[in-house]
């Protein structure tokens, strides 16, 4: 499973700017926000940010996939979510000035973008920008909500084999209609991760990969699997979802 090379700030930048948030607001708003960011790039592994960590700069996927996890009731971090190309986080903490509380850590080495928390003040504040600035960035809050809501109704699904067809799309980028979803897009996480996204045993986990394994809807590596064919997956969801509103 080879990695694709980083792309140049150019090419970021107009990537960026057809992202499902960034593409919805006026050109000046883009501007704005594309001008006083910056690219970074981080190592597979590195923390991004941690749970409890002074609330800071808001973050864009250019290239490569990150862990989402939240702390649970024991006080232990656990994998939530994938967030990929396309997907922007932070802004939550920014809004309301309170310590982050997810940990974000990249499973691939990653391309970033990064507009830092007085820089995003600088928007709020600019005239050309003030009257809306409010309403842009507070539709990354609603658009990560919906995921939250999304994966609590995928968890509703009766049926254990579409239940984790559900959350493979999901943490592939599918399940948003996303229009920069990957054609065959990568999920570094082991069986038992996928298990506990999908509140399944590990060996009936283990069952449903090997049979979309056998059928090449997905290729298994050590901790990380490959979706080859999503409209396989899609196509079985919709269908369940269909006869059982």
């Amino acid at each position: 499973m080879p990695r694709r090379q980083f792309m140049s700030n150019e090419t970021a930048k107009d990537f960026l700017r057809e992202t499902d948030w960034l593409k919805k607001a006026p050109i000046s708003f883009q501007d704005a926000v594309l001008a006083r960011g910056y690219f970074a790039s981080f190592a597979a592994g590195k923390v991004i940010c941690d749970i409890g960590d002074p609330p800071g700069g808001m973050m864009g996927v250019v290239k490569g996939h990150v862990a989402v996890s939240a702390v649970t009731q024991e006080g232990f971090p656990r994998l939530g979510h994938i967030m990929r190309a396309g997907d922007w986080f932070g802004v939550a903490a920014i809004l309301v000035r309170e310590p982050r509380r997810i940990r974000v850590v990249a499973q691939v080495p990653l391309q970033m973008f990064v507009l830092p928390l007085r820089e995003i003040d600088a928007i709020i504040d600019a005239p050309s920008t003030r009257s809306d600035a409010w309403r842009h960035f507070a539709r990354i809050i609603l658009s990560n909500q919906d995921v939250s809501v999304g994966a609590s109704r995928d968890l509703l699904i009766r049926d254990s084999k579409v239940r984790c067809f559900a959350v493979l799309l999901r943490l592939g980028g599918f399940r948003r209609g996303r229009s920069l979803a990957e054609a065959e897009p990568e999920l570094d996480l082991a069986q038992e991760e996928l298990a506990h996204l999908a509140n399944l045993s590990r060996n009936a986990i283990g069952t449903i990969l090997r049979e979309l394994q056998r059928t090449k809807v997905i290729e298994i590596a050590y901790k990380r699997l490959k979706i080859l064919k999503p409209a396989v997956l899609i196509g079985q969801v919709i269908e369940y979802e269909r006869n059982h509103p």
